[in-house]
């Protein structure tokens, strides 16, 4: 490959200088695609971008178009460190409970910003539970219980825990805890830092059409347009806000600790006052900017004179053997906090629920509120749970695995005996939590899977099987028969008399793998009864552990085997990390996971992985512009991610001037409504499809068609019957003997269907209809990143592309 970035501009130009009148710009699915692979071809070019996403001109022409391609998988893939998002993985899920708002709160101006309100606390309560596990691991068990094992290691002992222990080792027990207390808020300003440092990488991207427009004070969850709005992508601010609060309120916390522990009022009382203030803050949403700054600075001054004041040799209260003196009170107010703000939601909507029942206040009518066709009842409250289920579940099995690996592991400082061996104490609640964490969300997803399998196997009955075979039986009727001799070698795979009882039981067969397949296109929407599951299993072992009911009811067996498959959980993700840091290909399909769960803005926690969308939406606007300037009819394809990217991106407020840009948008295996529709409904919904086509398109494409097929168990139709082309798979029952049979495309063979293509040429070649004469463009220079009156370096950082 030779990329224009590296040979200079006049490289780049000198091809760019003619282009073709029609460029097909393709746009690549979750998990990545190579240029060479989506262009179809080896002989092309990087014409803009970097190595994390650009755009590729292909060499060579197919159907009469110039192809494009833009490759964004180094976004969320490819980078070796993208395996350690896997770390952020509670985050994301606490991030994404906010965007799963129900179109109903979003119409109502209370109910949304009570939502709103409410889903940034559950994201904080994540922080927090977190905090409360890392400072378990690290302050109690490495620093104060392992560091105060006064007799030396034995040279026999692996390296690593002799290192552990000289690093802990303190006579006094107040510098074994300013140790500790250091190593967990360094791990909390590493995530700051983290963040910071993918903000300016991935959000710092002006977005288009913002001329005239003033700057958001909420975030972008809160603008009335939604995804429409060219702010949306824009969240650098909130981010910013919600990064400082997060951080004010984990130091508040670790000062909150540490002075309960030495027993210091006046610092009790001041971190519980920064903690505070921290809470309310995040629950407004713009309020209070002030104060955000001073309040990080105040609690990070707090954590440091609560770790100096234990270092200084305050006096401890109560045994120094088993846990942290205060930790068991402590984690118990923590988690008791965490509760509140998990569960504020199910107080605070009904209320506002209640009164607009009432008519004291007025909402927007339920009949003028769109409703997906699969509904997801409570899924703000579900997905927040399933973010502390899984920060819980990985967390606690990793002090387990630290706690067994340091020394012998005990439930309760009454039964430490002797210093002949180092003993660790850990909570006595968890000997009935661990279970509970372990067995009943494995046993609810294999019931989930079992279910979904029996589905599966039942698909293909008699009836399913005749509507398939009469379908394909009247499409192969108005097929023409080929000509002698090629007609002796066309066979059908459909059953018929006339068939061996071998050769129709392989008809049955195919048919019934086509039912199946169709069944199977079924589950990612059926998911929503999982995630529904795990959610109320959490809340009612949440419950459980309030009243302490669980202790009483788990085996010694039970519980040996509980707290092993526990350990054995972050031993798993270790080896998870190690297998995708070691292999290309292993990062490739782990991005799956980022492409679909990092395309909403950071409004609700800041420590989530970063957006992508606010980096490639403004790239397809920005180049989609340049090439109508230069001239050109652009033809935008967008598979699976990538169709969102491309819908999004085009039906934004601004991205498509009127009289100019008029592209042809085809979309292939999307999951615009067959995903994102019922997960997110107050954002992609038909309004936002009405803005490309429907009556209220004020600057509508020239044409779209959105291409799908009923074995895609992904991508599907977007309830537009002037937009939505279903298509066969398999497209024919008829093969060449001897050969296998036809094979089913499912949601990767879009690209390669000829009869696709061919509805694509004939879309491209309609008459333009009711379009206005083009303006004429003004002058624009050869290379994308080069506006008229500035000048800028292709190498340049990705923040300052010029709007052309």
């Amino acid at each position: 490959m030779r990329s224009s970035q590296d040979q200079g501009p006049a490289a780049g130009s000198a091809a760019a200088s003619e282009p073709q009148a029609v460029v097909e710009l393709r746009v690549h699915g979750v998990g990545g695609m190579a240029p060479a692979t989506l262009l179809g071809t080896t002989a092309f070019r990087q014409v803009w971008g970097d190595r994390l996403a650009g755009f590729y001109a292909a060499e060579v022409t197919r159907r009469n178009r110039s192809l494009e391609a833009y490759c964004w998988g180094g976004l969320t893939s490819r980078s070796t460190f993208r395996v350690l998002w896997v770390l952020l993985f509670p985050f994301m899920l606490a991030n994404l409970a906010g965007w799963t708002c129900s179109a109903r709160t979003h119409a109502d101006r209370w109910a949304f910003a009570a939502h709103r309100a409410c889903s940034r606390l559950a994201a904080l309560a994540v922080t927090l539970n977190l905090l409360l596990i890392v400072s378990t691991v690290v302050v109690d068990t490495w620093a104060y219980q392992f560091g105060g094992y006064e007799k030396p290691l034995l040279s026999d002992e692996p390296r690593w825990k002799r290192v552990a222990h000289a690093l802990a080792h303190q006579e006094e027990p107040g510098r074994r805890v300013a140790i500790g207390v250091g190593v967990v808020a360094a791990i909390l300003l590493g995530l700051a830092l983290l963040s910071y440092r993918a903000g300016s990488r991935y959000e710092q991207v002006t977005p288009v059409g913002t001329d005239g427009r003033e700057q958001a004070r909420s975030s972008s969850a809160a603008l009335p347009d939604g995804v429409a709005d060219p702010r949306f992508f824009d969240g650098a601010a909130t981010v910013r806000r919600l990064l400082r609060l997060h951080v004010s309120a984990g130091l508040a916390w670790l000062a909150l600790l540490v002075a309960y522990a030495v027993g210091d009022q006046r610092f009790q009382v001041m971190a519980a006052v920064a903690l505070g203030a921290a809470i309310v803050l995040v629950a407004c949403e713009a309020a209070g900017e002030h104060l955000v700054t001073p309040l990080a600075a105040t609690a990070l001054a707090l954590t440091v004179a609560t770790a100096s004041y234990a270092w200084n040799g305050s006096a401890f209260r109560g045994p120094l053997r088993g846990h942290l003196p205060g930790l068991r009170v402590a984690a118990a107010v923590t988690f008791g906090l965490l509760c509140a703000l998990i569960f504020v939601r199910l107080l605070v909507m009904p209320l506002i629920a209640l009164l607009r029942a009432l008519g004291i206040r007025r909402g927007a009518a339920s009949g003028a509120v769109e409703q997906p066709s699969r509904r997801w009842p409570g899924a703000p409250f579900v997905v927040a749970a399933l973010s502390m289920l899984s920060a819980n579940v990985v967390g606690w099995g990793c002090l387990l695995a630290a706690a067994s690996s340091l020394g012998s592991l005990r439930w309760s400082a009454d039964t430490v005996t002797g210093d002949s061996e180092i003993q660790i104490v850990v909570f006595e609640t968890l000997r009935g939590v661990i279970p509970w964490l372990t067995f009943a969300p494995v046993g609810l997803i294999l019931t989930f899977l079992l279910v979904e399998l029996a589905r599966w196997g039942l698909a293909g009955g008699r009836a399913e099987r005749d509507s398939i075979v009469a379908w394909y039986a009247g499409r192969s009727d108005a097929d023409p028969p080929p000509r002698p001799p090629w007609d002796a070698w066309r066979s059908s795979a459909l059953p018929t008399e006339d068939l061996p009882p071998a050769g129709r039981k392989r008809a049955r067969r195919w048919v019934r793998s086509i039912a199946r397949a169709r069944k199977l296109a079924e589950l990612p929407a059926d998911a929503r009864y999982l995630f529904t599951g795990l959610a109320l299993f959490t809340g009612l072992a949440l419950i459980a552990v309030l009243v302490d009911s669980l202790n009483r009811s788990s085996s010694k067996v039970t519980v040996t085997f509980a707290v092993t498959v526990a350990v054995m959980i972050p031993a798993g993700g270790l080896a998870l990390l190690r297998w995708g840091w070691h292999r290309p290909d292993a990062r490739r399909w782990m991005g799956v996971l980022w492409d679909v769960g990092t395309f909403w803005p950071r409004a609700y926690h800041p420590f989530a992985p970063p957006c992508y969308a606010e980096r490639a939406v403004p790239d397809l606007q920005r180049r989609v512009r340049w090439l109508h300037d230069k001239g050109c009819e652009v033809l935008v394809v967008g598979h699976s991610q990538g169709s969102m990217l491309a819908t999004v991106a085009l039906a934004q407020h601004g991205a498509l001037r009127p009289g100019r840009d008029r592209p042809v948008l085809v979309t292939l295996g999307s999951p615009l409504t067959t995903m994102y529709g019922w997960a997110f409904p107050a954002y992609i919904n038909g309004n936002l499809l009405d803005r490309l086509h429907g009556p209220r398109a004020g600057e509508p494409l020239r044409s779209w068609r959105n291409f799908s097929y009923q074995t895609d168990y992904i991508g599907g139709p977007i309830g537009r019957d002037e937009v939505d082309v279903v298509l066969p798979d398999p497209s024919t029952a008829w093969y060449v003997t001897g050969e296998p049979m036809p094979s089913m495309r499912r949601h990767t063979g879009y690209w390669s269907d000829e009869a696709m293509w061919q509805r694509i040429d004939e879309q491209v070649t309609a008459p333009r209809t009711g379009m206005p004469a083009p303006a004429t463009p003004g002058p624009v220079s050869e290379e994308p990143w080069i506006s008229p009156g500035r000048s800028r370096s292709p190498t340049a950082g990705h923040d300052g592309y010029a709007d052309v």
